[in-house]
């Protein structure tokens, strides 16, 4: 052994870099919900949802998920989601248990390079 600290890391990836914005310093995160997530949030509770919440995403856009085991409920989030000008996308597992996330997308937030 040459005395090397194997659990040392050798990349640059964990560590803070004075010019990059913290989470809470970014638009979409200003302390306050957004309007159309709120709207969303507020339709959907009329329907029949197990569970909701609301958080950033990996790209930072805001996500409302909603989880149900109705197909009909699906439909009307979705239906909902548009109208406010939300992207929508629907995972179903296989105990027939829907996850449905609305998505505003937040312009001024880099993506990850395709």
């Amino acid at each position: 052994m040459n005395g090397d600290d194997t659990n040392e890391k050798k990349s640059n990836d964990y560590i803070w870099e004075p010019n990059r914005k913290s989470v809470s310093k970014l638009p979409t995160s200003e302390h306050t919900m957004d309007e159309n997530r709120r709207e969303m949030i507020r339709k959907a509770l009329d329907l029949d949802i197990i569970d909701v919440r609301s958080y950033a995403g990996y790209r930072g856009d805001m996500l409302v998920e909603f989880t149900t085991l109705e197909k009909d409920t699906v439909d009307s989030l979705k239906k909902i989601a548009e109208e406010l000008g939300l992207e929508v996308t629907v995972r179903q597992d296989p105990l027939q248990i829907y996850q449905v996330y609305c998505i505003a997308l937040t312009e001024d937030i880099y993506g990850l390079k395709e």
